[in-house]
């Protein structure tokens, strides 16, 4: 009797076991395994984009490369001004490992490589004496840094959370630029002077993107953010809490254009759900487009583009997709109809226009790898 007690208590003992293990591989497989595999599955690159190509408006456009230098790295940021101590204004072409200086006839007039390895350049003017420096803004958990006219470093910013964005901008109004940093997890958002020196503190959760604009047309700067909530937030130049939206996609890596003309104001530019969308910084929809196989993985950055100073400007966009090293050219026409798509083999961070000749017509610059693709109307 005691036997059959003992046999049938291991076998319910034994079958608990079984159960618990079943039970827990299927908790691992579908909170761990399962999420992964699909993590993986999203971050494949679709077959779609192997083959590079124009996909719309073949013959609409044509290109050609208007600098080049493989010592660049990934273009960043393509600029106009002055940079340099010189009286005449320059094409600044940006990358991640240096820069080059071109007049109106593209001829290179000077360069500089960092010395430091960076990840997203942008030109700066820090002093406001029209000498430049580089504003390293980081991205992906990479630490960011300002460098000076030379290339070498004045400042590199890290902590133990994360870094996940920096802006630069004049942010009380005493003409030298103040920096403002995002940090993934709970790090928040904080000012740093221009000594890199932090000024203060606030909490968020992942601050996907910083920027520093004007939001009200009052003349002064305002930090925008994204979060893990997927709200835009605007804070004044203190860090407090100006009021949050959310807008109708999640809201993480934008970036600021102005739409529709140049001249217009500025909102918030992203990529999501196949869709470019333009907001305004109450998380209201401006306009949006139709951007066929976009996804929700890439960085979109757009500018208005005047092809032919007869006829109304069109909307340019180039989202980048740095894991697949590939990115998307869209081009849209005033009634935001889509008439040019092309899938570039490389990743381009940087948009930009310049006049032809002195007149309105514009020529549209991509940053790409080591090169800056010239696109004309034919």
């Amino acid at each position: 009797m005691n036997k059959k007690k003992f046999f049938i208590g291991g076998a319910v003992a034994l079958g608990v076991v079984i159960i618990v293990i079943i039970a827990g591989g299927f908790f691992v497989y579908k909170h761990f395994v399962s999420p992964f595999i699909s993590i993986s599955s999203r971050l494949k690159m679709p077959e779609e984009f192997k083959t590079p190509r124009v996909l719309i408006g073949s013959g609409f456009l044509s290109k050609k490369i208007f600098a080049k230098n493989s010592k660049l790295g990934t273009i960043t940021d393509i600029a106009f001004g002055k940079f340099n101590p010189v009286p005449e204004k320059e094409i600044a072409i940006v990358g991640r490992e240096g820069a080059l200086f071109l007049d109106d006839n593209r001829n290179v007039k000077s360069s500089v490589m960092f010395h430091v390895w960076a990840r997203h350049v942008d030109i700066v003017d820090v002093n406001g004496d029209n000498i430049c420096e580089y504003l390293d803004r980081g991205g992906s958990w990479h630490d960011v840094s300002l460098l000076d006219h030379k290339g070498y470093p004045i400042w590199i910013y890290a902590r133990k959370q994360a870094v996940d964005s920096i802006a630069a901008g004049d942010i009380n109004g005493d003409h030298i630029l103040e920096f403002v940093v995002g940090f993934n997890g709970g790090g928040g958002v904080r000012l740093l002077d221009r000594n890199g020196k932090e000024q203060w503190k606030q909490s968020d959760g992942n601050v996907w993107h910083v920027e520093l604009v004007d939001t009200d047309g009052n003349g002064s700067l305002e930090i925008v953010h994204s979060n893990a909530r997927g709200q835009i937030t605007v804070r004044d130049a203190k860090g407090n809490v100006i009021r949050r939206s959310k807008p109708t996609p999640y809201f993480s890596d934008f970036s600021l254009t102005t739409w529709p003309m140049k001249n217009s104001k500025k909102y918030a530019l992203l990529a999501e759900d196949d869709t470019i969308w333009v907001f305004d910084f109450d998380g209201k929809t401006i306009t949006q487009y139709n951007a066929p196989l976009s996804g929700r993985l890439g960085e979109a950055r757009g500018i208005p583009i005047k092809f032919n100073s007869s006829k109304p400007e069109f909307f340019a966009v180039i989202v980048e997709y740095s894991n697949w090293d590939r990115s998307l050219l869209y081009i849209y026409g005033q009634d935001n109809s889509l008439v040019y798509q092309e899938i570039l083999p490389e990743a381009c961070a940087s948009i930009a226009s310049i006049s032809i000749d002195s007149t309105d017509k514009e020529a549209l610059l991509v940053g790409c790898n080591g090169k800056v693709w010239n696109y004309s109307t034919n």
